[in-house]
């Protein structure tokens, strides 16, 4: 059996917390919007969709949660600040922390 890592040593991440514009209808569209927009990005991979709440804001708007690798991080929100003008803002930032817990409190005050 393999010596599992301390968690120091473990991979550092960021989670941010979006609002999917009313457009995405699913998990399963929010997943390919993601996938498209970080597909030509030089990340080390596609940030995880970790939590997805449909039609959880009026005017059909819902709320999710993206994983990141900390070294990512800056770049991703870049490119969800500016990358997304071309293809119509599907997600907005609202907030991120090192604790998944801070975002989803955050995300609550907003209902």
């Amino acid at each position: 059996m393999a010596k599992r890592l301390s968690k120091a040593l473990r991979g550092k991440r960021r989670w941010i917390g979006v609002i999917v514009s009313a457009e995405i209808k699913s998990k399963q569209d929010a997943l390919k919007s993601l996938e498209m927009l970080f597909t030509d990005s030089e990340l080390g991979g596609i940030p995880q969709l970790t939590e997805y709440n449909q039609n959880q804001l009026s005017g059909g708007q819902s709320v999710a949660i993206i994983q990141v690798k900390l070294p990512d991080y800056h770049k991703v929100r870049n490119i969800l600040d500016t990358k997304q003008e071309e293809h119509g803002k599907i997600f907005t930032s609202y907030t991120s922390s090192g604790k998944i817990r801070l975002v989803r409190e955050r995300i609550s005050l907003l209902e």
